[in-house]
């Protein structure tokens, strides 16, 4: 096993705790880790990149914050989900009238799974050479705005699921919800974005 490989198996709560301990190297770890998929939740959820940016440091600062009362029981990244859900809903409850920005600046690149949404490159199906002559940055395009009509309460859980990565039990813990109540959201969610994409069979039938 190399040191590199040894490295990214350390999972984000043994580095918490390596944090609490006063290992600031286990913090930066923890961002690296984490901060394109905290950003990318956020600017999918506010539409803004300047507020995706502000309110992904926030929530970092919140980790911070909370460091002392990490609950072990918790996974990290349920917790961290937590206070970044929490602060788009404040910012949400400011920003009655918001105005969607469908591209803001690309976020840093990361191997990580779940990290964006509608991202070409990332897992969306090839259009190049269909009858209707889509691209894929017209996918692209299609799906951010499919996201950004759903009712908040469905697109706090859809997401959660495909860009936080997170399964339905701890979703349910980050919006204080029963896991039944997420999975009916997702299902809605998900009827929502199929007829909005209906134009692109392969994407729409993958949205089972």
């Amino acid at each position: 096993m190399t040191p590199g490989t040894e490295r990214e198996e350390v999972s984000d709560e043994a580095l918490m705790l390596r944090y609490q301990r006063g290992d600031r190297s286990a913090f930066v770890a923890l961002l690296r880790r984490h901060q394109v998929t905290v950003y990318n939740f956020v600017l999918r959820q506010l539409g803004s990149a300047l507020s995706a940016d502000e309110i992904a440091q926030e929530v970092f600062l919140g980790v911070v914050r909370e460091a002392a009362r990490f609950d072990y029981e918790t996974p990290f990244a349920t917790r961290l989900f937590s206070i970044a859900y929490a602060l788009v809903r404040d910012q949400r409850a400011h920003q009655p009238e918001r105005r969607w920005l469908q591209h803001g600046p690309t976020a840093p690149e990361s191997t990580r799974p779940g990290n964006g949404l509608g991202s070409a490159g990332n897992s969306l199906p090839g259009r190049s050479g269909s009858p209707q002559g889509f691209t894929a940055q017209a996918l692209e395009d299609s799906i951010v705005s499919a996201v950004e009509a759903l009712p908040d309460e469905q697109k706090d859980v859809f997401l959660l699921r495909e860009v936080a990565d997170l399964p339905f039990s701890e979703i349910a813990t980050v919006t204080r919800q029963t896991e039944t109540a997420v999975k009916i959201q997702m299902q809605h969610a998900l009827q929502r974005l199929r007829l909005a994409l209906q134009d692109f069979d392969e994407y729409r039938r993958a949205l089972r």
